[in-house]
């Protein structure tokens, strides 16, 4: 996904995070709510885990009744109401900005987050600042932006060292790595059998 954003230089194809069925069918089906919720102009993460934290939510939303309601007043009742509660949460989401809503949360002792798509994330201030994307010259396509690596050492400085392969740069090098030898390395490149 972020190689493909970072090619493009278009927004990714959609919301992954929380709606990814890796997650979906574990953590969000025994709490409620802990997933994405839309806003006016993207998406928040709300995680009312506990009966404390969606009373806090509760009143964050402007709904205090939502803390008595039977329907929501615990994790069990809210998991039995869990897609009724959700359209209740997103219908009032949708009526601010995520910007709006991190002011709002702030400092209320929930986790919520903003959901960054993939090129809101590269365009973070962290990822920015972890020199998370570098830009270096392929020789058949010019200046390309790629992902730089992850992983971060103290003492070390790990870095880009080549651009991504042409199909073929390095057949010849890894098969005669591997004993074959330059007539037999032709012969699989006539029979298109490697590039």
């Amino acid at each position: 996904m972020g190689s493909s954003v970072l090619i493009s230089g278009k927004k990714d194809s959609g919301r992954w995070g929380t709606a990814h069925p890796s997650i979906a069918d574990e953590l969000p089906a025994s709490v409620v709510p802990y997933q994405g919720f839309k806003t006016a102009d993207g998406d928040i993460f709300i995680g009312g885990a506990n009966d404390k934290l969606f009373r806090i939510l509760a009143d964050k939303l402007g709904k205090p009744e939502w803390k008595t309601d039977a329907k929501y007043s615990t994790n069990n009742d809210r998991v039995k109401n869990r897609k009724e509660l959700e359209s209740l949460i997103e219908a009032e989401t949708t009526k601010k900005t995520t910007k709006e809503w991190l002011d709002i949360l702030e400092g209320s002792g929930m986790p919520y987050a903003a959901v960054n798509d993939v090129m809101g994330t590269f365009n973070h201030e962290h990822t920015k600042a972890r020199g998370m994307v570098k830009e270096i010259d392929h020789p058949a396509c010019g200046p390309i932006k790629v992902i730089n690596t992850p992983v971060k050492y103290s003492n070390a400085d790990p870095s880009i060292r080549t651009p991504p392969p042409l199909l073929g740069e390095h057949t010849e090098e890894v098969l005669e790595g591997l004993g074959l030898n330059k007539d037999k390395i032709q012969a699989l490149k006539q029979s298109g059998v490697v590039a």
